[in-house]
């Protein structure tokens, strides 16, 4: 079993947007991950060294309460994190708290895609 979950060591996210089109362009345009191919129904993009692959839906994201209802976040890390909600909140994006979290491993902000899909940046304390 230990060599089986070895191979299991760069993990990807699977996101499935209402609007292909606007979705792309936040999180290109927007978030900064990198476009590395782009089908009528599929996106796969890039962020560092991480793969994720967006699909077409037919449905925004179901409403939960984040931090409370069972759910995942992509979660950016940034090296400055009110630098990047300043910049974020510039181009539009709106975040789910007035100001910044924290937790065990750092502080951290979340915020709504098109979609409705909440996702953070996060800085570690480190």
């Amino acid at each position: 079993m230990k060599g089986y979950l070895a191979s299991m060591d760069n993990p990807s996210t699977l996101i499935v947007v209402h609007d292909l089109l606007v979705s792309r362009n936040f999180y290109v345009d927007i978030l900064g991950l990198t476009l590395i191919e782009e089908h009528e129904d599929s996106l796969k993009l890039k962020s560092g060294s991480h793969n994720v692959f967006m699909f077409q839906g037919t449905m925004e994201a179901t409403s939960y309460e984040h931090g409370y209802n069972s759910n995942s976040s992509l979660v950016l890390t940034v090296s400055n994190l009110d630098e990047k909600i300043n910049e974020f909140k510039s181009k539009g994006v709106v975040f789910i708290h007035k100001s910044p979290n924290e937790n065990r491993w750092g502080r951290y902000a979340a915020f709504r895609d098109p979609s409705g899909i909440v996702n953070e940046l996060m800085e570690f304390f480190t």
